[in-house]
């Protein structure tokens, strides 16, 4: 008897939980459930509104056989706003296209001209550093036939001497057209005391030695201020 008490009480107390507890646990389970079809009826509307939207558009712009004036008009201005719109929209895309290029060539004409302008610059230097090479060169090869022409003299091997000076004097005919004019200055005058050293030789030597000792000391001051 007891054992039907308690299983009576036991059922009659599942049964009020389920009744009480059930719909609760549903509650639970179908939370999340409405929320995702909440969720998909505001997607859904939203399609909807533009769908509709996109119909009236689509009617708007349509003409009817029987379209009154008013209508024909409205159709119009509606065309010629989009078409507006449109065009603007194209202008600004133009524009900044355009822009964009402008910017871009500028930039590169900038880079051109400073390529060009250190270009240009390397070039002078290297030219100027080209020709004290050459003239101090040359100075050097001066100085050695100074030397030569000098032992000569004192040798009085005057037709050797000579022949000295006379090779000094091509190598300053051909630095005349290569030097700076202040250089090409001194080349003139030394080449006038080379030519009455030269004249000498037969009638004073003792004059041809002083002027070519003359010729080896500003030879020397060349180079050094070179």
């Amino acid at each position: 008897m007891k054992t039907i008490l308690i299983v009576l009480l036991l059922v009659s107390f599942l049964a009020g939980a389920g009744y009480y507890g059930l719909p609760i646990m549903l509650q639970n389970e179908t939370s999340g459930l409405k929320s995702d079809v909440n969720d998909l009826k505001q997607k859904l509307q939203k399609v909807e509104e533009f769908i509709k939207n996109e119909e009236e558009a689509r009617k708007a712009g349509q003409l009817q056989p029987d379209a009154d004036a008013q209508k024909i008009i409205r159709s119009v201005n509606a065309l010629s706003s989009r078409a507006a719109a449109l065009e603007s929209s194209l202008a600004k895309g133009r524009a900044s296209a355009d822009e964009a290029i402008r910017t871009q060539k500028a930039a590169t004409e900038e880079a051109l001209k400073r390529q060009s302008e250190a270009l240009e610059k390397l070039n002078k230097e290297t030219q100027t550093k080209l020709q004290k090479i050459v003239f101090e060169a040359a100075l050097a090869d001066i100085r050695g036939h100074i030397a030569k022409a000098r032992t000569d003299l004192l040798s009085k091997n005057n037709a050797t001497a000579k022949t000295e000076l006379e090779q000094i004097g091509a190598i300053f005919e051909t630095l005349k057209t290569s030097v700076s004019n202040e250089n090409r200055k001194i080349i003139e005058e030394l080449d006038t005391t080379l030519k009455k050293a030269r004249s000498e030789i037969d009638t004073d030597l003792s004059s041809a030695i002083s002027r070519v000792d003359l010729l080896w000391h500003e030879m020397s001051k060349l180079l050094r201020k070179g």
